[in-house]
C-alpha cells in the first residue's frame, strides 16, 4: 500500500557529474520523471571539462527542484560529499551520472522504507550496455526481505542480494552526520556503505530491478591495473575487521568477501600483464590465508575454480585466470 502523498517527506537526489556529456540528459530526465515528486535534485559539476556544466545550468531553469554546484575537480567522493553538505531532504539517494533509473525507483524505495519502519531500503539493478541491452540475468519480482543489522551485514559481505554500491539505496540523511566518502580514493563505496548499515537497526531489500547501471568504455572500475586498485583491498579488510569485531559469527562470510576481493585484484593484475610480482605474491599469500574459511561459504563457480587452482600454487592460479579471461572476452563479443 502506498503512503499518502501529503505525508511524503523531501528526498535529496545527489548526482556527481564529470565527463558524462553523452549520458547526462538520460540520467537527469529519468530523475525528473519520477512518480515520487517531492525531490531536491542536486547536480554537482565536478570540474567537468566538457559541456556538462552548461547542461546542468540549462536544467536549473527548467525545474525548480534542481540545485546546481560547480566546483573544482576533486573526484567522485568529493562531489558526493559536496552534495551531502548542502542537501535538505530527510532521506538521500545517490545516482551516478552515466546511469539512469526507472520511473518508480524513488517511490519504491520510499514505500519500502516507510511501510516496514526501516532505516535503509535497497532495490536491485540491471547491468545494461550503452544501447540499453540488458547484460545480467535479472530477478525482478515483488519479493521483500526485512533484515536486522547482523543479517544485513551478512548479505553485504556475501554480495549476493546487493553490493556495497552507493546507488540503489535510500538512506536517512541523519546517518551521514559523521560519515563521508573518502576523498581521492577509488572503490569509495566500500568504506562508507557498511558504516551506514551499522547505524541501522532494520534494513529492507526489495527485489525489483529499478536502477540501470550502464557499462561504458573508460569507467573507473574497469580501467587497466594501477596501484590505486589496492584501495579495494584496504577498504574490504577494514569493513570485514569492523563487522567481525561486532558480529564474530560473520567471520566465515567476511573471509569469503576477502577471498573474492583478493582474487578480483589478482585477476586484474594478471590480465593487464602487471609486472609487480611482489604485489602479486603478497595478494596470493593473503588469498591463501582466508581460503579455507572462504570455501565453506558457497563461492560462485568462477571463485570455486580460482579456489581450486590456488591450491596448486600461484602459477596454476595465474594460468587459470588467463584462460578464464580469454573465455570471458569471447563471451562479451557475443553480447554486442
Amino acid at each position: 500500500m502506498q503512503i499518502a502523498s501529503m505525508e511524503k517527506e523531501l528526498i535529496s537526489v545527489i548526482v556527481p557529474i564529470y565527463k558524462v556529456e553523452k549520458y547526462l540528459s538520460k540520467c537527469v530526465d529519468s530523475i525528473l520523471n519520477q512518480t515520487y515528486e517531492n525531490l531536491e535534485i542536486i547536480l554537482i559539476n565536478d570540474g567537468s571539462p566538457d559541456n556538462c556544466g552548461k547542461m546542468i545550468d540549462e536544467y536549473l531553469v527548467k525545474d525548480n527542484r534542481i540545485k546546481t554546484i560547480h566546483k573544482k575537480n576533486g573526484g567522485l567522493s568529493d562531489a558526493r560529499n559536496a552534495g551531502l553538505d548542502v542537501c535538505q531532504g530527510k532521506y538521500v539517494t545517490c545516482i551516478d551520472s552515466d546511469d539512469y533509473i526507472e520511473p518508480d525507483y524513488i517511490h519504491y524505495l520510499y514505500d519500502l522504507l516507510k511501510e516496514n519502519d526501516a532505516a535503509l531500503s535497497i532495490c536491485t539493478h540491471r547491468y545494461v550496455t550503452e544501447d540499453g541491452a540488458v547484460i545480467n540475468k535479472v530477478y525482478d519480482n515483488s519479493k521483500v526481505i526485512i533484515m536486522n543489522q547482523e543479517e544485513a551485514l551478512y548479505q553485504l559481505c556475501n554480495s549476493s542480494l546487493f553490493s556495497s554500491s552507493a546507488w540503489a539505496k535510500l538512506y536517512r540523511k541523519s546517518d551521514f552526520a559523521n560519515v563521508r566518502y573518502p576523498i581521492g580514493r577509488i572503490f569509495e563505496d566500500l568504506p562508507t556503505t557498511y558504516k551506514l548499515f551499522m547505524k541501522a537497526d532494520k534494513i529492507v531489500f526489495g527485489q525489483r530491478a529499478l536502477y540501470d547501471y550502464v557499462f561504458r568504455q573508460g569507467a573507473i572500475s574497469r580501467q587497466q591495473f594501477n596501484p590505486r586498485r589496492i584501495d579495494a583491498i584496504e577498504f574490504a579488510e577494514q569493513m570485514c575487521n569492523v563487522v567481525v569485531c561486532k558480529y564474530p559469527r560473520l567471520k566465515k562470510v567476511a573471509s569469503k568477501r576477502l577471498f573474492e576481493e583478493y582474487a578480483y585484484v589478482l585477476r586484474n593484475m594478471v590480465l593487464s600483464k602487471s609486472e609487480d610480482t611482489k604485489l602479486i605474491k603478497s595478494l596470493y599469500k593473503k588469498l591463501v590465508n582466508v581460503r579455507h574459511e572462504a570455501y565453506k561459504q558457497g563461492l560462485t563457480f568462477k571463485m570455486k575454480c580460482y579456489w581450486g587452482m590456488s591450491v596448486l600454487g600461484i602459477y596454476s592460479l595465474k594460468l587459470g585466470i588467463r584462460v578464464e579471461g580469454s573465455i570471458h572476452k569471447i563471451w562479451m563479443r557475443t553480447r554486442k
